[in-house]
């Protein structure tokens, strides 16, 4: 049987379940997911862009079994923020996102200790 005993503190509530996806900002999204998808056996498995209504970011997400990998690409030259990043950082990752079983007691904890929250929780 395993206990906490030996892991720390046992958290307050909320759960780490698992990795959801990771998002990647890059040059050209359509030919980073082509890429994963042709050499590394990667299957498409969603897309935003100009044909679901997206007029500033194309997004191409494939995946893997339970890897989920989202490459995004700026439509328009005049995206500021993803043309600053790329410029200074090249293709990359931008984030990580995790499946979590109460994310509002997390974020209190998480604010309690001190973490300073960048965005607010949203849904898309």
């Amino acid at each position: 049987m395993t206990t906490y005993t030996d892991k720390g503190p046992q958290p307050e509530g909320g759960k780490f379940l698992h990795f959801d996806h990771i998002r990647f900002w890059v040059g050209n999204a359509k030919q980073a997911a082509s890429f994963y998808c042709t050499r590394l056996g990667f299957e498409r498995f969603a897309y935003s862009g100009l044909e679901t209504g997206s007029r500033s970011i194309c997004s191409h997400a494939v995946r893997q079994n339970k890897i989920v990998y989202v490459f995004e690409s700026a439509l328009l030259p005049d995206n500021e923020e993803m043309g600053r990043h790329l410029v200074k950082h090249g293709d990359g990752a931008k984030d990580i996102a995790f499946t979590v079983q109460d994310l509002d007691i997390i974020m209190k904890v998480a604010k309690a200790k001190g973490v300073e929250v960048v965005r607010e929780i949203w849904e898309e």
